[in-house]
């Protein structure tokens, strides 16, 4: 009698032990990674925007007249509140229908040392800027 009791007891035992173990948990989501020639424009262009300096040889379309004086001064003002750039954060490929030639860009979180803010760049295959655009936050997307 003992024996079937300390039988069943183990059987409940090895049983809880099944039941219990725990189940595996997801694969987490790769990072994106942007190609090298996107994450050294969007640096690029942000120090430029940044310090009110761009080169306006490397904008086309729509953002070659958008880039006047005036804006690149007033975003400078803006972005030089933010200190000096600590590093860039690739978050992936969105679609932004107010950008030029499909609408598809890059989206960076760029990290300051007084704050951060949001770059979105669209690029040509030739590395020309054909769309850029400056925000403090995602919401409203």
């Amino acid at each position: 009698m003992r024996v079937a009791r300390l039988g069943a007891i183990l059987a409940l035992f090895l049983a809880l032990g099944a039941a219990a173990k725990p189940t595996p948990s997801p694969a987490p989501t790769p990072t994106p990674v942007a190609a090298p020639r996107i994450v050294i424009a969007a640096r690029r262009e942000f120090l430029a925007w940044q310090l009110g300096s761009i080169d306006p040889t490397h904008y086309i379309g729509p953002l070659a007249v958008a880039a006047s004086p005036a804006r690149v001064k007033q975003t400078s003002r803006e972005l030089g509140h933010l200190g000096a750039l600590d590093h860039l954060v690739y978050l992936g490929l969105v679609r932004d229908a107010s950008f030029p030639g499909g609408g598809v860009s890059h989206l960076f979180r760029v990290i300051c040392s007084n704050g951060r803010v949001y770059e979105e760049i669209a690029l040509t295959k030739a590395g020309l800027i054909r769309g850029i655009l400056f925000r403090d936050s995602l919401q409203g997307r």
